[in-house]
């Protein structure tokens, strides 16, 4: 989700130089063609649907089921059974692998019931993903002293009722 930074202009997925940058940082080898890569910023921006879909704690989107399927798929994952339990495994290489990752990621959060508490903030120059700590489960932003305090700002600023 994150390898997009919206305030900052920048894509870690936008050409297979910046993937290899990014691939390296994460401990990810093999390259990934311009295709690949389409796919990988639909499957983030996929995802991004999704977690905003969590504010409401709608259910997935129909593109993000697709998306996810498809990743699946591409991927090649697998059932492996371990003396800890179940795991998805990719038999892919490369970014393939890294899809394979993102949906063995989102099926454990959805697991352990943690899914609904990964968000998108909801500031339209951020929206970063953000794991939702707060006890209602309301989370509106990935940090309350940066995007919180600006939106606030902006409404002080504003005159919107409730906010002085």
């Amino acid at each position: 989700m994150n390898t997009l930074d919206i305030e900052a202009g920048t894509d870690r997925l936008s050409d297979p130089t910046a993937y290899r940058g990014w691939a390296g940082e994460h401990g990810i080898y093999g390259s990934a063609t311009n295709t690949e890569l389409t796919f990988a910023r639909e499957l983030r921006e996929a995802l991004r649907a999704a977690l905003i879909a969590n504010h409401d704690r709608a259910p997935l989107p129909a593109r993000v089921i697709d998306a996810l399927n498809d990743a699946a798929h591409r991927s090649q994952l697998s059932v492996r059974f371990t003396p800890n339990g179940v795991k998805l495994v990719s038999d892919a290489v490369g970014i393939e692998a890294v899809y394979g990752r993102v949906v063995a990621a989102v099926t454990a959060a959805m697991e352990n019931e943690t899914w609904q508490r990964l968000k998108a903030c909801v500031a339209d120059d951020c929206q970063w993903g953000f794991y939702d700590t707060s006890r209602s489960r309301t989370g509106q932003w990935c940090s309350m002293s940066m995007c919180g305090n600006r939106a606030k700002q902006a409404r002080w600023r504003n005159g919107v009722p409730g906010s002085r």
